[in-house]
């Protein structure tokens, strides 16, 4: 008995500070990771932190950071919590995903004909990275879900956009609230942004410049032509990112389980069991 409350208690330390456990749930990763592939998640890869929900529920609780760790940097892939707010898709059952990081703060990016660009040097990504189209849209098509609003630029062809870092300043007023509104929300957490008239407010103040409180990265899925990343859901801020994906624990293709009691054996991806992931 004492032996299973010392595993119960040491599982809830793990969970709460050290690692957690998620599953992809999406080919927009393919094919680095795959749909079905249960990743383990480094929590204390960039900084240790009180956790935000109450261990093994859905329940959230207030949260901080208890210590800075280590930066992020390109190419890892990171699990974070997208603000729930900004979720369009009712089909999304969770406000958790993973992606690439491709570019941090202060940096200028972007996507020409496909190739992404890092302060004007090509960047060089994994060869796991997939293209599920030939097919270039060429600059001057608009895609109108591209962010950030009214930018006019498409998947293929994007930017360039500079990437925000904290304790910088940008101008708020009628003719760029557009442009700068879902940057200011997503670092400030809560959408007390507003437009009255002429005048713009932020916690009902009157504003005329805001000050970024968390620096910004720009994160892709590794299957580029389908997937919903910081080209159309903005920058991922520090304080959402959870954690450094490690290494896959487990690995099941549902498309292949066969019928019978055992047949779910047929499904396991043995291969991909305890492989890291970069």
């Amino acid at each position: 008995m004492r032996l299973a409350v010392i595993l119960i208690i040491v599982a809830v330390f793990f969970k709460i500070f050290l690692l957690e456990a998620f599953q992809i749930p999406t080919t927009s990763m393919e094919n680095t990771l795959l749909a079905g592939d249960f990743i383990i998640v480094n929590k204390i890869a960039y900084k240790i932190s009180t956790p935000t929900k109450i261990p093994f529920t859905n329940i959230k609780i207030p949260h901080f950071t208890l210590l800075e760790t280590w930066e992020p940097e390109i190419n890892e892939l990171v699990v974070f919590n997208y603000p729930e707010m900004f979720l369009q898709d009712p089909t999304i059952t969770t406000n958790q995903f993973i992606k690439r990081i491709v570019a941090g703060p202060g940096d200028t990016l972007q996507f020409i004909n496909k190739k992404i660009f890092v302060n004007n040097e090509e960047l060089t990504l994994p060869p796991t990275i997939k293209y599920s189209s030939k097919i270039i849209r060429r600059r001057g098509i608009v895609e109108d879900n591209i962010f950030p609003k009214g930018s006019k630029w498409n998947r293929d062809n994007y930017g360039p956009i500079i990437i925000p870092k904290k304790g910088d300043t940008i101008a708020v007023n009628s003719r760029n609230l557009q442009r700068v509104k879902q940057i200011i929300v997503m670092d400030y957490g809560e959408r007390v942004l507003r437009e009255e008239g002429t005048v713009i407010t932020l916690n009902a103040k009157p504003i005329l410049e805001y000050v970024i409180q968390n620096d910004n990265y720009f994160v892709i899925g590794d299957n580029l032509d389908v997937s919903m990343d910081s080209r159309y859901i903005g920058f991922v801020t520090k304080e959402m990112i959870i954690g450094k994906a490690l290494f896959i624990y487990w690995s099941m293709d549902d498309k292949k389980t066969a019928s019978g009691p055992l047949g779910f054996l047929s499904g396991i991806r043995t291969r991909r069991i305890f492989q890291g992931v970069e």
